[in-house]
């Protein structure tokens, strides 16, 4: 009896959780289709009639088309980056017995716990100098930094876990470096590369305020800043909004989709550690 009680509880907290999660979702799909006048009148009732002019206008007329495309060049380019850059840094860290190594580590570690926007102004010089204002490079090299310790953490605390018989069995087989790196540790780790993958693209996908600081341009702007032009000082265009907001959702869907099951596994693998 009392396990059913218990049962119950955790029901009605995932159940809650899930509406939590759902009526925003759901206003989001629904606001998509309407005008914003049928958004002020009837903000919680679908449509008397499906419309996808929304999606057309902001895709088109409001160059939404730009925005996604950039977004999605400075999103992959970050992730890939971050991806091998971190596995290259991790693999010495966890295999390697050096004490200059654990120095390092926890240099890694300084840049989860310190606020990236309190040298805002000193990145923002430091960009200048190097002429990477106003440019998607710029962008991608920001994201890089910012997000290269938590990966470097989740990546090495999985690769610290594989057992060093496979490591020595595959030097005695004449494996070089790369080849135990890329045949061995790389496949053995994919569940910690999903995790990396989908909250470095979350966090990329939908920044706003590093691209407002370091993007001048309208043709350069990503998906946050591309939003931010539907909203006006004395009227705002909330069907174009919320078309935007659907539009720009929809890539990460897809993305976890792909990767749901190794950030399961991953995160399962983590709690039995």
């Amino acid at each position: 009896m009392v396990q059913r009680f218990r049962n119950l509880g955790v029901w009605a907290v995932l159940l809650g959780y899930t509406g939590v999660v759902a009526v925003p979702l759901y206003l989001m799909l629904v606001s998509s289709v309407k005008t914003t006048r049928q958004i002020y009148s009837e903000p919680l009732s679908p449509p008397s009639s499906l419309s996808l002019d929304n999606f057309a206008n902001a895709w088109q007329q409001a160059h939404f088309s730009t925005y996604f495309v950039n977004s999605v060049i400075v999103t992959v380019a970050s992730v890939v980056l971050i991806l091998v850059l971190s596995v290259a840094a991790s693999f010495p860290m966890s295999r390697y017995r050096q004490r200059w190594l654990s120095v390092l580590l926890m240099f890694f570690l300084l840049g989860l716990m310190l606020p990236v926007r309190l040298g805002i102004v000193q990145l923002f010089i430091l960009f200048r100098d190097i002429d990477q204002l106003d440019k998607l490079t710029g962008l991608i090299l920001i994201y890089v930094g910012i997000r290269i310790p938590f990966a470097v953490f989740v990546i090495s605390s999985f690769m610290r876990t594989i057992p060093r018989e496979m490591e020595e069995a595959a030097r005695i087989d004449g494996a070089s470096e790369w080849q135990v790196l890329r045949h061995i540790f790389v496949p053995l780790v994919r569940p910690a590369l999903a995790i990396v993958a989908i909250f470095s693209a979350i966090a990329v996908w939908n920044d706003f305020f590093f691209p407002l600081i370091f993007i001048y341009s309208d043709e350069l702007k990503t998906m946050p800043l591309g939003l931010a032009t539907f909203m006006g000082q004395y009227r705002s265009d909330w069907g174009l909004l919320f078309a935007g907001l659907t539009i720009s959702s929809v890539p990460l869907v897809v993305l976890y989709l792909f990767t749901s099951r190794q950030v399961r596994q991953g995160i399962a693998t983590g709690g039995l550690r």
